[in-house]
Formats: structure tokens, sequence, C-alpha cells
């Protein structure tokens, strides 16, 4: 009842100093909407980052070849990488390694695909069908060519969706056929869209799959690879995977007989992850703290207003105590009136900081995703604020001298 009494008493003071209390409630709903805002932001860009990373592959090892070895008196040729990466590398690698699941060899090339009158340029890949599970890249129309089309070299192709659109247009595209280069091939399927790559700098909708035996024979006219896929079976293993890896390319190329380094690169999808997570979380952590900047600023306003109410209101303090108001229910009471403020500059503070995310993602180019918990904290932090800023004005309320307090009006 007494807690009863208190809330009503609290409301009706607030009510009489609306301009205070608009101003408390003001700086209080800013700090909560920054921390939704901010903490929205964050989350975004860490399902943004899992979801970039996790759409190259599960469980990835991509074994690169390495850069070409300087030779004294020698051109460099910039970007150029050695041949020794073959496909007999990733059968060793499938045959010698327990933990690697699938593999799929890729060379690529630039190249001219045309269609009559009609021509764009596109990225050639000659791989394996288990490029479609480890890339998780499934065919929308049609499908993809078979493991007996690619051990055949048969001239078959599965085009990415930025091809589809520039070749065909609305026409339907599977049967048709379409020439790389000289050489003719039956387009057998179409690829999902997938944007543009991890690394930002290729566009995986802009490619054309064909198997990997016709693009080395046929197409690219080479013996060599520059990536193979492995897709690790146990993602635990993923560090022992890459060792063991590592170990089998290096006997096969000689490496250990010849003293020298790797003439490859391995890239653990794990550890990428891992990395970008740990930069996003850093981010997360930055903008975190400059939200809970705006949340104290909003606090110390709650406490200057207190202060000024419990100033303003002496003689009321004191006419309490005087007909046997105890201590603790002054102190109840003002905590209430902190505890108001905090609340409701909360309850404004979420419904600014649900606009200010939507701006966000309707806007910007940044990804904002609220979630339950980000709500909760929120809300929860505008409550502490007003009781952490309320309790030295509710202590000074309750400290006052019923006497001395009747005296200052």
């Amino acid at each position: 009842m007494k807690l009863f009494r208190n809330v009503v008493l609290s409301r009706k003071a607030l009510w009489r100093h609306r301009t205070r209390t608009a101003l408390a409630l003001g700086g209080t709903a800013v700090g909560v909407a920054a921390v939704l805002a901010m903490s929205a932001i964050g989350e975004g860009a860490k399902r943004e980052v899992v979801t970039r990373i996790g759409a190259l592959g599960r469980n990835l090892l991509v074994v690169s070849a390495g850069p070409e070895e300087r030779v004294p008196g020698r051109p460099v040729i910039r970007g150029a990488t050695v041949q020794t990466l073959t496909i007999a590398d990733r059968d060793a690698i499938l045959q010698q390694s327990s933990l690697i699941a699938r593999a799929a060899p890729s060379q690529d090339r630039g190249a001219q695909i045309n269609l009559g009158d009609r021509s764009t340029t596109a990225t050639i890949r000659g791989t394996t069908p288990d490029y479609e599970i480890i890339r998780d890249f499934p065919a929308a129309e049609g499908r993809w060519f078979t493991e007996e089309e690619s051990r055949a070299g048969m001239r078959v192709a599965v085009i990415g969706a930025r091809i589809r659109e520039r070749m065909f247009e609305a026409e339907e595209a599977v049967g048709r056929t379409v020439r790389i280069g000289r050489v003719p091939f039956e387009v057998v399927g179409v690829l999902e869209a997938k944007g543009v790559s991890v690394s930002g700098g290729t566009d995986e909708d802009a490619q054309v799959v064909i198997p990997i035996n016709t693009a080395l024979r046929r197409v690219f006219n080479l013996d060599y690879l520059n990536l193979i896929y492995l897709e690790v079976a146990d993602p635990a293993l993923m560090e022992v995977a890459e060792s063991e890896v590592a170990a089998i390319l290096r006997d096969r190329h000689r490496l250990d007989r010849q003293n020298k380094a790797d003439d490859f690169r391995i890239q653990n999808q794990k550890l990428v992850l891992d990395a970008e997570l740990e930069t996003v979380a850093s981010f997360r952590f930055m903008i975190t703290g400059m939200a809970a900047i705006a949340l104290v600023v909003g606090g110390v306003g709650i406490l200057s207003i207190m202060l000024l109410s419990v100033r303003d209101r002496c003689s009321e303090i004191g006419l309490r105590v005087a007909t046997g108001a105890r201590r603790r229910d002054i102190r109840t009471q003002f905590l209430v009136e902190a505890l108001t403020l905090g609340g409701t500059g909360g309850v404004v503070g979420l419904a600014l900081g649900l606009a200010a995310t939507w701006v966000v993602g309707r806007f910007t180019e940044w990804s904002a995703v609220v979630t339950t918990p980000s709500v909760l904290v929120a809300l929860l932090s505008a409550l502490t604020v007003g009781v952490v800023f309320g309790v030295y004005p509710a202590h000074r309320a309750a400290s006052w001298d019923p006497i001395e307090a009747l005296r200052s009006e």
C-alpha cells in the first residue's frame, strides 16, 4: 500500500515539473536508443560475416598454388604461381587422409562466352561435381554435370545467374549451346545467385563451371591447378586436417628432401571466421562503449533533475517527516521517481532505437538485427541508470532534518 502511495506521489511530483521531467526522459531515451541501435548494428555485422564466410563452404580448407620462386636473372611475373598442384595431388589427399570427406580440384581463367550475336566475359572454372556440395552451390535450374561426364571430359556447362541474365534474358537457358572460345558447350544447369565472393574481388554469379578434364585439355591447355577445395569431415579437427594435408603435399612435391619451403598455401576457413569474428567483437565493444557513454549522460541528467527536485521540495520532505513519515519512506519515494524516469525513458528509447534500426537497415548498406536480449539489455540499462543515479538524491532527501527543511520554506 505504501509503495502504491509512493508511486502516486512520484507521478504527481514529476507531472508538476513536466519540462524538467521531459528533459530527463529525453537524455535517458537517447542513451537507450543508442544502446539498442548500436547492438543491432553489431549483431548485424556478426551475422553478415558468418553468412558470407559460411557461403564459401562448410568445414573448408582451400589449397592454392604458391607464388613462383624468384630466380636470379629471370624477370618476375607479377601474380605468377607455381605449376606443381595437380589432380593427382587431389587424389592423393583423398586416399591418404581419413579426415578429408570431399575434394574438388579447380582451375579458372577469364574467357569470352558467345551465343549467336551475344557475348560476355566470364570466369571459366573447371572442377568436379563435388564443388557443388563443398561450396554449397546448387543449381537453380537444370542440374550439375555428373562424375561420369567430368571423367569423360564432356562439353557440358553450368552457368552463373549473372551469365544467364546477360546471355539469355527471359529465354530458356538449359539445353542451349554456348561457345567458350571456339569450343561448344551444352548448358545443363544454372547456378543459384550467390553475389560477390567473401574477398569482394570476384562475382560468383559471373562464372561458367565445366568439367575439370574438359577445362584443362580443351579450353586452357594446362595440366596443373590453381586451387583444391577440401571439405573436412569433422569441424573440430580442422587444424589437424590442415597439418595432414600439408604433410601429404610436401611429400609428393619432394620439398622435405630438397629442404624447400612450401610451394602451396592452405587457407583454413575456420581460422578466417575466427579472425573476422574477433574483429567484429572489437567493433561491437567500441560502439557499445559509445552507447554506454550516451546512457551515462542520460543518467547524469536524471541525477541533476532529482537533486533539483530534492532542493525544491525540502518543505514537503520536512512536513512528511514531521507528520510521521520515516526516512525510509522518503528514500523510497525518490527512488521510485528515479526508477520511473529511467523506465519511461527506456520505453521511449526502445521506440526510438527500433526506428533508428529500421532507418539504418532501410537506407544504408549496414545490416542491423534487433534481438530479444538486446531489447532486454537496453531496458534493464535504463532501469539501472535510474536506480544508480537516483540513490544519492534519495539519500540526500532522506537525510534532511525536518526542522531545517521546514525553515527553508
